[in-house]
């Protein structure tokens, strides 16, 4: 074929170009393609919770547009499904992921227990840092189960606690396939295993019934709390009358010796006429688990509800989805903690450097203390100081080494408290146990520090877990004994080469054609060195995991306790059937009705229309006919 001209050739090339879709090439299969950097790229954002569509746009933002992305978004759901076909399922994929943490933390701890056809019913696991933590704040345990974290709707518990900064942090995960007794009790079990048969002093939980046997079965010496906020909710709930949830509030969160105690029980009941209701009567048994007046003495760390687990619960819903499975929930959560272990180091930091403002009396005592306590804690310390000018110290009464000190707030001489002072052992006891309670000296024995005229506070006054050293032995571990992951130590050269080329190569070795032309011929050469070179490291450098042969299959959907409709797993409900609007009949339409349908029905279905006219009608509204037949 011969052209008058090129233009006529170009001309021809794109009529038949379009024909032939040219411009549609990148989306034929053999010319879509993810690259291994594009891979990298797509799981290691994965891993921190960026959507699958928000990748490729920012792939696309990196290739200079879409049209410059040699695959499609389906192209990348593709290769997600493959790798989890290669996992051999969702909890054998969580589970090898957890073997190839082990071999990274070699405390870290991890169980299962499989049920009826194989499939996982309960798993509970701990890294070595939550391990560390609960050895140093694992006397206050709190935990609750949440739900809507995983598309097998299978409970979560967190167990955490309150560490040196007066944050959360967590000791350990679990999830259960129910809120049983037996459940409870397992995971409980291998709690305890996993800190080594330590178990905690307090408990804190909300007071569901499973969860309270078994706490009585596996920790039977620790003190178990209830919390507060579900019990003035309960309150609400039960007795329904505003007064009584005001007055038992006052009784279980006044600081109340027991005679008080019970007088304002007595009076409270009288007055608002429960002391027949059962539901009062219940919770009268239990005051040893909610009323400040017999909790007073034991070491909760301020700690009254289980908010701390609910705004953890709040917390983890910005790292995991409803959607995720197993090990999409274990490596997301992981995210969470990091979170929440960063915010610690911050807080370390701002603990380390820095004085406080002096804003009281007594600068020398303040000072001393600043140094002793962290920021948070001293914080709440230095309100005692604040207020102790109400205090005033009535009388002492000496005995050998013995001395007591009477104290009594300002205009309340009805009430005293007894500081005793042992100075053979420089130890100091209060009647009102703030110490004992919190951990923190309360006013009184500061009151008598000032008597005494000491400017810094006696060790036997300084809790170790409240101090600034708290933690100088695992930050000595992470010196000495540092986790390196191969796989991560891969991803992150990957990523730092691929700045230093974009920051500084890119720009100066694309600004003329020729240096373009040439450096890219030297990368492609070099590339291919480098594969014969280290081909075979590179593949293994790139898989860092533990075989896992476990045929263990994906756990059952399950309803939990308290969810409605909304909250049931998919499949759940079944296929609503069709009824029948005629005969009213399952099984079938009113259109295709044995009995047919109505007489006002059957007119409205069959209107009076030509059949030609309804034919040319209805052909010319079609944007698919083909015009040239007739």
């Amino acid at each position: 074929m011969e052209f008058s001209d090129p233009k006529q050739a170009a001309r021809l090339y794109e009529e038949y170009s379009h024909v032939r879709g040219f411009e549609f090439v990148e989306y034929l299969p053999s010319h879509r393609k993810i690259s291994d950097v594009d891979i990298v790229h797509l799981d290691s954002m994965r891993q921190v919770g960026i959507s699958i569509p928000k990748i490729y746009e920012s792939i696309a933002a990196q290739a200079g547009g879409f049209n410059r992305v040699s695959f499609t978004k389906r192209d990348m759901y593709n290769e997600v499904r493959r790798q989890r076909a290669l996992q051999n399922g969702d909890v054998n994929a969580a589970l090898r992921a957890l073997a190839n943490a082990s071999r990274i933390d070699d405390r870290m701890f991890w169980r299962y227990e499989v049920g009826v056809g194989n499939h996982m019913c309960d798993l509970f696991w701990s890294d070595g840092r939550s391990q560390e933590d609960y050895k140093l704040f694992g006397d206050v345990l709190a935990f609750d189960a949440t739900y809507g974290r995983n598309k097998y709707n299978l409970p979560v518990i967190v167990f955490s606690g309150v560490n040196h900064h007066m944050q959360t942090c967590v000791f350990g995960t679990a999830m259960v396939s129910c809120e049983s007794q037996s459940s409870y009790v397992w995971v409980l079990t291998k709690f305890l295993e996993c800190m080594g048969g330590k178990p905690p002093t307090a408990v804190i939980t909300d007071g569901d019934r499973s969860m309270h046997i078994a706490i009585q079965q596996v920790f039977p010496e620790a003190h178990h709390r209830l919390c507060a906020w579900h019990l003035i909710r309960n309150a609400t709930t039960n007795v329904c009358n505003p007064r009584f949830t005001s007055l038992f509030r006052h009784c279980m969160l006044a600081d109340f010796e027991v005679e008080e105690f019970e007088m304002h029980w007595q009076a409270m009941v009288e007055e608002c006429g429960t002391s027949d209701h059962e539901w009062v009567k219940d919770l009268y048994t239990k005051k040893s688990s909610w009323a400040t007046a017999y909790i007073r003495g034991s070491f909760f760390a301020g700690i009254r509800t289980t908010s701390r687990c609910e705004s953890l619960h709040a917390n983890l819903g910005r790292f995991v989805e409803k959607r995720y499975g197993v090990l999409d929930f274990v490596t997301n959560f992981q995210r969470c903690v990091d979170f929440l272990r960063d915010n610690e180091d911050e807080l370390e930091f701002r603990s380390s450097y820095g004085t406080p403002v002096i804003q009281t009396q007594f600068p020398e005592l303040e000072k001393s203390d600043a140094l002793c306590y962290t920021r948070e804690i001293f914080v709440r310390y230095r309100e005692s100081l604040k207020r102790l000018v109400r205090v005033t110290i009535v009388e002492c009464i000496e005995a050998d080494d013995i001395c007591v000190y009477i104290t009594q707030k300002y205009r309340r001489p009805d009430r005293t408290w007894n500081v005793t002072q042992n100075s053979s052992q420089d130890t100091f006891h209060c009647t009102c146990l703030r110490m004992e309670s919190f951990g923190l000296p309360c006013v009184h024995i500061i009151a008598v520090l000032v008597r005494l005229d000491i400017t810094s506070l006696p060790n036997s006054l300084v809790l170790p877990r409240w101090s600034k050293i708290a933690r100088m032995d695992l930050c000595r571990d992470r010196v000495c004994n540092p986790h390196i992951d191969p796989e991560a130590t891969y991803r992150a050269r990957i990523r730092a080469l691929l700045q230093h080329c974009k920051q500084r190569f890119a720009k100066v070795a694309c600004m003329r054609e020729e240096d373009y032309k040439t450096y890219c011929q030297k990368v492609v050469h070099e590339t291919n060195m480098l594969e014969i070179k280290n081909g075979l490291q590179c593949q293994a450098t790139s898989t860092h995991s533990v075989p896992w042969e476990g045929g263990v299959k994906d756990p059952i959907g399950v309803r939990t306790k308290g969810t409605g409709r909304g909250n049931e797993p998919a499949g759940s409900r079944g296929i609503k059937r069709r009824r029948c609007s005629t005969c009213g009949v399952l099984g079938h339409r009113r259109t295709r009705c044995p009995n047919g349908p109505t007489p006002s029905r059957q007119c409205a279905q069959e209107p009076d229309i030509h059949p030609s006219t309804e034919t040319f009608e209805t052909a010319s509204l079609n944007p698919f006919r083909n015009d040239t037949t007739f």
